[in-house]
């Protein structure tokens, strides 16, 4: 496990919101943070290029309440700006609250709760309420985290048994200091960052819902153009060896053979059955009982008659 040796020397909380094309938004989510209680915290947010309104909401919002740093930057990408919010700011946790989402109002509160001293903590994961667009709620618990970090990584990686919503975890700077988000991938950038946590650092589970996501309906070609532009370098990311242990390498073909799956169903759905067979033929030669989720079998039959 790697351990937090890093003095302090800034807020406990540095709250960071990357704005992309968000001008309806983007004021709910600063308020949410502006509103939490305490002084040990701040906020910066920084604009990715928007080319709706996005920068004139903010400045406006800085102009009539201020309390927050504002920076404008080109367009490059959701993993640059993370970056670039680390270098910025200077506490002792990060949290990254996306433009269209809010911090649940005792969200600090409860990080607090949590935070022990001289305790390495690598994280803290809350549970998070998800919103749709007719106002339905759904609270979402924080799942059961394991100490192992081989049955962690699995539970993340390949059982789905524990998800992460980036508003409601905090992460420690110490993490940031051994590995950033890898610019390269335009999305599925935190697959790499939560897998390299759970490989190597304490996780601490919060009790409270730290953040209300909201869900909406993604574009067919918006999803399908993020799976492939991923593809399965992602695979390579996640089980780098200077990052993951070697007695948890052996999940890697696991999370390779799942991988092609999930980009056999995307491009399925999508209806490129061609190439959505092609990512099921290398799930099938990565590991052969694949064949038994018949789910996926089904729609590798239907594929051809398609």
């Amino acid at each position: 496990m790697l351990l937090n040796t890093k003095i302090k020397s800034g807020p406990l909380f540095s709250i960071i919101i990357p704005c992309y094309n968000y001008e309806e938004t983007i004021e709910r989510a600063i308020a949410s943070v502006l509103a939490q209680s305490g002084d040990d915290f701040d906020l910066l947010v920084i604009d990715d290029g928007s080319k709706d309104q996005s920068v004139e909401v903010i400045r406006s919002m800085q102009d009539q309440r201020g309390g927050f740093e504002f920076i404008s930057k080109g367009n490059e990408g959701l993993a640059s700006t993370r970056n670039r919010g680390i270098d910025e700011t200077t506490g002792e946790y990060l949290i990254f609250l996306d433009a269209d989402d809010e911090m649940s109002c005792d969200a600090l509160i409860n990080y607090r709760r949590f935070i022990v001293e001289g305790v390495a903590i690598g994280m803290l994961a809350g549970g998070h309420v998800s919103r749709d667009g007719q106002g339905n709620e759904k609270l979402h618990e924080v799942a059961v985290i394991p100490l192992d970090p081989r049955k962690r990584l699995r539970a993340y990686l390949l059982d789905k048994k524990l998800a992460f919503s980036n508003g409601a975890v905090a992460i420690s700077r110490n993490v940031f200091d051994a590995y950033r988000y890898p610019e390269k991938f335009r999305s599925s950038e935190d697959i790499s960052m939560f897998a390299f946590i759970l490989a190597n650092y304490l996780i601490i589970p919060v009790d409270e819902p730290l953040a209300i996501i909201h869900k909406h309906t993604g574009s067919l070609r918006h999803n399908v153009e993020h799976a492939i532009s991923s593809g399965l370098s992602i695979v390579d990311e996640v089980f780098n060896r200077e990052r993951i242990p070697v007695e948890l390498q052996g999940l890697k073909k696991d999370f390779l053979a799942q991988r092609c799956l999930s980009l056999f169903r995307t491009l399925f759905i999508a209806g490129d059955y061609s190439n959505a067979r092609h990512y099921y033929h290398q799930a099938v030669l990565t590991k052969v009982r694949v064949i038994f989720q018949m789910a996926y079998f089904i729609k590798y039959v239907r594929s051809f008659s398609r």
